[in-house]
């Protein structure tokens, strides 16, 4: 039997502490909220996202012109956002990370969180 990787979802609008509440209301417990956020930065110059890409290309995974990156490069972006004046050329949001071993539990969480937006990530290690 092999077991495969949990699914990632990543949800706007949902905090660790709100995450762990319905985990513990709707007794879910084939999931797991991670407790550092995952940062989503939305360019909107065509250029940083490209010197963007190649400073932090390991820790990104872009979709369309948002990068979400790793929680454990989060003070390294802080630093590249300020260094290179890009805090009036981007969007920061802090997403929360649920790791779902189960679709019921996923649905039922989404159930309940229906104040979020969510962004199904397959396949990749954003701790």
């Amino acid at each position: 039997m092999t077991i495969s990787p949990p699914k990632i979802t990543l949800y706007d609008g949902c905090t660790y502490e709100q995450a762990l509440t319905i985990i513990s209301d709707r007794k879910l417990r084939q999931c797991e909220a991670a407790p550092n956020p995952v940062i989503a930065i939305c360019f909107r110059n065509d250029a940083a996202p490209f010197a963007f890409k190649i400073r932090f290309y390991e820790a990104t995974v872009f979709q369309d012109e948002t990068a979400l990156v790793s929680p454990a490069e989060t003070r390294a972006v802080e630093a590249y956002i300020l260094e290179n004046n890009l805090e009036g050329h981007i969007t920061r949001t802090d997403l929360l990370a649920m790791h779902f071993y189960d679709t019921n539990d996923e649905g039922a969480f989404e159930a309940e969180a229906d104040f979020c937006t969510a962004i199904h990530i397959v396949g990749t290690d954003l701790e």
